[in-house]
C-alpha cells in the first residue's frame, strides 16, 4: 500500500470516527487530510499528479456543496469528501461520491429501521423531492424543502459512509 493510500484511509478513518463520535467532523482532518493529499500527490506524482488531485477535490466539492446549501449535508462532510477527492483524482472520486451514495442511503435507512421510524423516513425524502421540485418549478420563490434540521429529521453520521466510499474508489 502506497503512501497516499494510508494517508486517505486515515483521514476517512479519523473523520468517520469524530462523526460518529461528535456528529462533527474537525477541520484539522478534512484541511489537514486536503494538504497533505496534494503535498503526497505533487512529490510523488508530480505536477500531472497535483492537477488530477485538484480535479478529483474539485468535482467532490462541485458534488457535494449544493447539498450543503440546501442544508442536506453537513459542512465537515463536504470538506472531508473534497480531501478524499483530492487523494483519489476525478475517475477514482467518481466511483467513491457513487459509492458514499448507496452506503448512506443504506445507512439511513438501518438507522431509520433501528429507530421505528422508516414512513417517516421515508415520507421527508418523499418531501424533500417533492420541495425541491416545486423550488425549482417556482424559480426559487418557493422553499419549502425539508432539511437536517427539520425537527425530528433522521440524521446519520455521513462520514461513515464517506469512509466506506474512499475506499470503494481506491480500490475500484
Amino acid at each position: 500500500m502506497d503512501l497516499s493510500a494510508v494517508g486517505l484511509v486515515l483521514t476517512a478513518a479519523f473523520g468517520a470516527a469524530f462523526d460518529v463520535g461528535t456528529r462533527r467532523i474537525p477541520n484539522f482532518i478534512t484541511v489537514g487530510g486536503l494538504a497533505v493529499a496534494l503535498v503526497l500527490r505533487l512529490s510523488i506524482g508530480g505536477v500531472d499528479s497535483l492537477v488530477s488531485g485538484l480535479l478529483g477535490a474539485l468535482l467532490a466539492f462541485l458534488v457535494s456543496f449544493p447539498l450543503f446549501m440546501l442544508k442536506g449535508m453537513g459542512g465537515g462532510d463536504v470538506k472531508l469528501l473534497t480531501a478524499v477527492g483530492a487523494f483519489l483524482g476525478p475517475y477514482s472520486t467518481f466511483v467513491a461520491l457513487l459509492a458514499t451514495a448507496l452506503v448512506g442511503g443504506v445507512l439511513a435507512v438501518v438507522v431509520s429501521l433501528q429507530r421505528r421510524r422508516l414512513t417517516e423516513s421515508l415520507t421527508g425524502t418523499f418531501m424533500v423531492m417533492r420541495g425541491l421540485a416545486l423550488k425549482a418549478v417556482s424559480k426559487g420563490k418557493l422553499d419549502a424543502v425539508p432539511t437536517l434540521e427539520t425537527q425530528n429529521a433522521v440524521t446519520v453520521p455521513y462520514g461513515v459512509a464517506i469512509a466506506v466510499g474512499a475506499v470503494i474508489g481506491l480500490l475500484w
